[in-house]
């Protein structure tokens, strides 16, 4: 029997219209006055009104620790469109260890009419239960929600950010008491600055107490109703702070906006990083080799939504998980119509023993529920493709294929994104703090801030040459007429993989060739696509065999963990000299040395085959690092893509 959900969602009952959680014994809200006490306690306590109004910041951040109905997030944004600046952003970070069924949450915000916009898209974008962050966008980019489904303190460990009002909330001290503990208020009291505000409807002694250890200076205020008393606070210092155990994988927050970024290739990665700061009001200026965008890796015909999920839990599970969730909510606000992609879900075969007990063993040991994926027989996988295959397989409903090209240019068309083609640099110098990009022609590009989006080329510049990134050949196969053979309805992975036609025409492939760099198409690849695909489809390959194919080979770059390259590029010589004593067993501190990196240099690269779902979500991660806003990612993978990550392996096999 397959789990519903990979989390364990709330258990409610309703009680006069008012949700109840069984497991705590506590109401989520007050149908009566829940929105009115949520302005008292959270939007008043950290006088939010004054503040919005008043801002001028690129963007503001507040925290909560219980997200339940969403009814202060729906209070905080409606209260933000009213009072901030229209070109800032609220970042709105929650956590929720037991997140309510859509259907609960429906019901829930229904008594709330007034907060309807905001309510249906919630739940238009409400995530699967599956744990870790999730990034919702609302009111075009305007607000951004991270819901966290996890455990607080654990969430919070994870969450890199800076906090500027605190929404301590939850089912009461008394009825949850795991939450309500120094651990967590250690936790805030690291993602604050001095000027940080919170808000919390309890006034018990032991939260005041907790608070005030960490930093927050505290103040008893009059609370909401009956309730005689609550506690708002003030960050001053943290007294308790903790050594960072690893400062070289920490994001410096950044000392300035920058007035235009210069981004250097025009793939998925590149175009996927211009977009994200685009659509934060930054201006971007993409300079291109090629004549036109995406004509190496990025440029095949269909390209599949695909997460390569793990047997256990790791950060490449993850990142793809994040990533195929991040990249299918942003298609559904870019491309409502579906002109450049589809949502049509996607198979992965069991074509042999190894990846059948693989499956076996992931779907025995998975956290992930039937909405991400589930175990389908021979005849249930034939009859989801729409044509026969001899074997079993799982099937990822939220999965599909992507025009990558199509999705480029469509990237690109943001008004504050230019495009420089036929545009090669072959020089990065930086002086005073300015980049200076140099062409073979002469020509010179200045900027203060530079992301290195280029692929396996980026081993070009002397400030990457250290990257262990290698280019991988791979062809993919075009029906060149239309075929008159019944349309499959869903991606088809095996060796190899075929998306549903497209114009009437089938993209499949592609081979994997480490060794020949040669990117003619070669008829023998053809062969090995068509073998491929007549192991899983046989019928469907006997009709595309007979008419004729073209193609396309291209590199994909790949990296020796198969994870992506993405954050601040490290300074490779100042890494070696700070830190060439690292020993692995840590007596050795260097939670006072920081990690030296090239100031304004960042790196998105190294996407392999799943560019499509690693590649937006990481320019959401250039894009925070660079404008010190919060991640979309939990630092344990946020660590695991970190660009110095090679340099620290590297010492550390030289300390064994």
């Amino acid at each position: 029997m397959q789990k519903s959900s990979s989390l364990d969602s709330a258990s409610v009952v309703w009680r006069d219209d008012t949700p109840v959680s069984t497991a705590f014994d506590d109401m989520y809200f007050n149908v009566n006055e829940g929105l009115a006490e949520s302005e008292h306690v959270f939007l008043n306590g950290n006088d939010l009104n004054d503040r919005f109004a008043s801002l001028t910041t690129p963007h503001f951040t507040i925290a909560e620790t219980g997200f339940g109905t969403g009814l202060n997030f729906l209070a905080a944004r409606r209260l933000w469109l009213q009072q901030a600046p229209e070109e800032a952003r609220l970042h709105f970070i929650s956590v929720e260890k037991f997140p309510l069924q859509k259907a609960d949450l429906q019901k829930a915000l229904a008594s709330w009419p007034e907060l309807n916009d905001g309510a249906v898209q919630l739940t238009e974008s409400y995530p699967s239960l599956t744990p870790g962050f999730h990034r919702l966008s609302f009111d075009g980019g305007r607000v951004q929600l991270t819901l966290m489904l996890m455990d607080a303190i654990e969430a919070y460990q994870q969450l890199s950010a800076q906090v500027d009002a605190w929404f301590l909330d939850g089912f009461a001290p008394s009825k949850n008491p795991d939450m309500w503990n120094d651990k967590l208020f250690q936790q805030m009291a690291r993602l604050s600055h001095t000027g940080t505000t919170l808000s919390t409807f309890t006034a018990a002694g032991f939260v005041r107490r907790g608070l005030q250890q960490v930093g927050f200076s505290i103040s008893k205020v009059p609370g909401f109703g009956r309730k005689r008393e609550m506690v708002t606070a003030h960050f001053a210092e943290n007294s308790a702070s903790a050594p960072n155990p690893a400062p070289w994988f920490a994001h410096a927050r950044p000392q300035h906006t920058p007035a235009e970024v210069v981004i250097i290739g025009a793939g998925l990665a590149g175009c996927s990083t211009a977009y994200a700061l685009a659509q934060k009001g930054i201006k971007v200026h993409i300079v291109e080799q090629h004549a036109e965008v995406a004509l190496e890796g990025s440029g095949n015909r269909q390209g599949a939504l695909y997460a390569k999920l793990p047997v256990s839990h790791n950060a490449q599970g993850q990142l793809h998980l994040s990533g195929l969730h991040y990249s299918n909510r942003m298609l559904n606000r870019l491309d409502p119509q579906r002109t450049l992609w589809s949502d049509c879900g996607l198979l992965q075969l069991a074509t042999n023993e190894k990846e059948a007990n693989r499956q076996q063993r992931m779907l025995d040991k998975t956290i992930f529920g039937a909405d991400i994926l589930h175990s389908v027989d021979a005849q249930q996988a034939s009859d989801l493709i729409g044509s026969p295959t001899p074997y079993s397989g799982v099937f990822m409903p939220d999965g599909g294929w992507v025009d990558p090209r199509a999705l480029c240019r469509r990237f690109i068309s943001h008004p504050l994104i230019r495009v420089s083609t036929n545009t090669r640099i072959n020089a990065l110098k930086q002086q005073d703090n300015v980049w200076h990009l140099h062409t073979p022609d002469g020509q010179v590009i200045t900027t203060r801030c530079v992301v290195v989006c280029n692929a396996a080329q980026a081993k070009q510049i002397p400030q990457c040459s250290h990257l262990p990134v290698k280019p991988i050949r791979g062809q993919t196969s075009v029906t060149q007429n239309t075929v008159k053979a019944p349309a499959i309805n869903t991606v088809v992975c095996g060796d190899g993989y075929i998306s549903p036609p497209l114009d009437e025409q089938y993209c499949f492939g592609a081979t994997f060739d480490l060794h020949n760099l040669n990117l003619d198409v070669r008829q023998v690849d053809h062969h090995d696509n068509l073998s491929k695909l007549s192991a899983v489809l046989p019928a469907l390959a006997k009709t595309i065999a007979d008419t004729p194919l073209e193609g396309r080979a291209a590199y994909r770059c790949s990296t020796g963990d198969y994870l992506p390259i993405v954050g601040p590029a490290p300074d490779y010589d100042a890494f070696v000299s700070d830190y060439a004593k690292l020993r692995v067993d840590r007596k050795w501190n260097f939670s006072d040395t920081p990690a030296r990196m090239h100031s304004g240099l960042y790196l998105n690269i190294g996407h392999g085959s799943k560019g499509l779902i690693t590649g937006p979500i990481c320019g959401e991660v250039i894009a925070a690092s660079i404008l010190g806003e919060p991640f979309p990612l939990e630092k344990s993978v946020l660590d695991a893509i970190n660009p110095a990550r090679f340099i620290i392996k590297q010492l550390i096999r030289k300390a064994i």
